[in-house]
C-alpha cells in the first residue's frame, strides 16, 4: 500500500501541513525538520498523489484528450499532442466517446468539476450541445481539433479537409478522368462532410455534373470500403477512379478490386487520404492527401497550455493545409 501524506506525518512527528510544505519547498519549516521529512520521502520513494494535490490548489497538470472515435483517430495527433504537454510539465488522460453523447457528458464533468485543467475536443460532428453547454457556462477551458462550433467562438486547430478533397479529385481530373466516384465514411463527421465538398467543387470547377450513384458513403471500415466496390459492380456503371477519404477504406476497396481481377491504376486510378501506416504498404504505392498531424497536435497542445496560462491563442482559429503526395495508384505509367 502507497505511503501517505499522513503517514510520512506521523513518522516524522509533524503535522501533514508541514510535510505539505517540505515537499513542496514552502518556508515555514526548519532546516532539521526538513531534512528528515526528506529523507523518509527518499527512504520509502513517495510519489504524491497528482490528483489530490491539484484539487487542493484548483489545478490538476492533467489534461482530457476527448476523442470522438478512438479507433479511427490519427494517433500521430494523440502523440504529438501528449509530447507537448509533457514538455510543459502536463500529463493526459484519453478519453473515447465512441460517438456517444451520454459518454462526451460524463467526460465533460471531468472539466466542469475540475479533474482536469482542460480539454481538448478531437474529431467528430460540429460541435455539440455537450460542448457548447461547457463552453457557454465557463466550467473549463476547451480547445477544438479538426472540430467545429458554429454557434460559439471557441480556440480550433484544424486541417482543410475540405481543400483535400479538392486536392484528391482535382488530381484524378487533369488524369483525364471524368467518371470518379468517391467512398466516405458517416457524412455526419464533419471531417468527411468537408472532404465531399471539396469532391463537389472540384467537379464543379470542371464543369462536370454529379453523378449521385458516385457517392458511397459506408461505415468507414475495410468491409465498407470492400461493399462499395461490390456495389458499383452490381450497378454495372463503374467509374474510372477513385478518391477514398479514410486509408482503411482505401485497404477494402483495393482488395475489392484485385479480387476483381482488375488492376490498379490501368482500370481504376486511387487517391487515398492520410499519410500512414496503413497507405504506406499499399500496393501499388498510394496517391494521398496527407496532413501535417504532428503540427496539428503540437499547436492543440500549444493552444491549451497558453489558455491554462492566461495568454491568448494566435488565431482563434487556425487552419493548416494538406498537401497531395503522387503514388503509383493514380498515374498511369508510359513507355
Amino acid at each position: 500500500m502507497p505511503l501517505t501524506l499522513k503517514d510520512i506525518a506521523r513518522m516524522a512527528g509533524v503535522a501533514e501541513s508541514t510535510v505539505s510544505r517540505a515537499i513542496n519547498n514552502k518556508p515555514g519549516v526548519g532546516e532539521e525538520t526538513r531534512k528528515r521529512i526528506l529523507e523518509i520521502v527518499r527512504k520509502y520513494n513517495y510519489q504524491p498523489n497528482q490528483l489530490a494535490r491539484g484539487l487542493a490548489i484548483k489545478e490538476t497538470r492533467m489534461l482530457a484528450l476527448i476523442v470522438a472515435d478512438l479507433s479511427s483517430a490519427d494517433y500521430k495527433i494523440i502523440k504529438s499532442i501528449e509530447a507537448y504537454a509533457n514538455e510543459q510539465g502536463y500529463n493526459c488522460l484519453i478519453c473515447n466517446t465512441d460517438n456517444n453523447l451520454e459518454k462526451e457528458e460524463a467526460y465533460l464533468q471531468l472539466l466542469s468539476n475540475q479533474r482536469v485543467d482542460g480539454a481538448i475536443i478531437i474529431g467528430g460532428e460540429l460541435a455539440n450541445k455537450n460542448i457548447i453547454n461547457t463552453a457557454l457556462n465557463k466550467n473549463g477551458l476547451m480547445v477544438l481539433v479538426n472540430c467545429l462550433a458554429e454557434e460559439l467562438l471557441i480556440p480550433t486547430i484544424l486541417v482543410d479537409s475540405a481543400r483535400g478533397g479538392y486536392l484528391a479529385t482535382s488530381h484524378l481530373l487533369q488524369q483525364g478522368l471524368k467518371k470518379i466516384a468517391i467512398v466516405t465514411g458517416s457524412s455526419k463527421d464533419f471531417l468527411e462532410s468537408e472532404k465531399l465538398a471539396g469532391y463537389l467543387q472540384a467537379l464543379a470547377d470542371h464543369n462536370l455534373e454529379l453523378e449521385e450513384r458516385y457517392i458511397l458513403e459506408t461505415d468507414g471500415s475495410r468491409e465498407g470500403g470492400y461493399d462499395a466496390f461490390l456495389q458499383l459492380l452490381e450497378q454495372g456503371d463503374l467509374p474510372e477512379a477513385f478518391f477514398v477519404t479514410r486509408d482503411i477504406l482505401a485497404v477494402g476497396l483495393i482488395d475489392a478490386i484485385k479480387m476483381g481481377g482488375y488492376l490498379i491504376p490501368e482500370d481504376f486510378s486511387i487517391v487515398g487520404y492520410g499519410e500512414s501506416f496503413i497507405s504506406s504498404i499499399i500496393n501499388p504505392s498510394l496517391t494521398v492527401v496527407a496532413e501535417p498531424l504532428e503540427e496539428l497536435g503540437r499547436y492543440a497542445a500549444k493552444y491549451m497550455i497558453d489558455l491554462l496560462n492566461g495568454r491568448d491563442p494566435e488565431e482563434m482559429i487556425k487552419v493548416l493545409e494538406p498537401v497531395l503526395k503522387v503514388g503509383e495508384s493514380s498515374v498511369l505509367r508510359t513507355g
